[in-house]
């Protein structure tokens, strides 16, 4: 167990290290205004997760991501809606951020990833009925502009920095993070791996 835990440590610095990232990266990975976010939104680690809902991988996260928040208190997680696997995806992306609009992103985002139905454009909306949300505001709102520049946004910002699949994980201190202090991940953590990289964002 030791000898895991220390190659996923050094496989995150040398991550940290041999990215490109600018302070401007920083600040659209952390703070870019519209990202949902979910847990403390005050905490003084962000855990940032690109996905993709009709990712396996990005499933496996999603109780695990929810255990992080319920037990972590000081941890925030910011939701880059990465749809990359085509145009159900991008429906299921565009449905989210306009739940967001309606303060319930994060029931509604954890609905569609653990539903253990056929995913499918029906089902995107059946799912926001039972979590609540106005279908028919939805249905509207995802197709805005609002929501197109956000994932507009994440697609641009995931391929500068080399996301060229899902999950992704940068993890960082919320505020003050500088290209040394970002930790980056590609491909799914376990909760025992991302509390430990909210300890080192912690210690920085």
């Amino acid at each position: 167990m030791r000898k895991s835990i220390f190659l996923f440590l050094l496989s995150l610095f040398f991550s940290a290290s041999a990215l490109s990232i600018t302070p401007e990266d920083i600040h659209q990975l952390i703070h870019h205004p519209g990202d949902p976010v979910v847990g403390n939104s005050r905490g003084n680690v962000t855990v940032i997760e690109f996905f993709d809902y009709q990712c396996s991988h990005c499933v496996n996260m999603a109780d695990i991501l929810a255990n992080i928040v319920r037990e972590n208190p000081s941890v925030r997680i910011v939701y880059k809606e990465y749809p990359i696997r085509g145009d159900l995806s991008l429906t299921a992306a565009r449905a989210a951020l306009a739940a967001n609009k309606q303060g319930k992103y994060g029931a509604f985002q954890h609905a569609l990833l653990t539903s253990e139905e056929p995913f499918s454009e029906s089902l995107i909306f059946q799912i926001a009925k039972r979590t609540g949300l106005n279908v028919a505001q939805l249905k509207k709102e995802m197709q805005g502009a609002t929501v197109a520049r956000i994932i507009n946004n994440n697609l641009s910002l995931g391929e500068a920095l080399g996301v060229n699949g899902t999950p992704a994980f940068f993890i960082a201190p919320t505020n003050g993070a500088t290209p040394e202090t970002v930790q980056f991940v590609l491909g799914e953590m376990s909760q025992r791996e991302i509390e430990n990289a909210v300890k080192e964002a912690q210690s920085r």
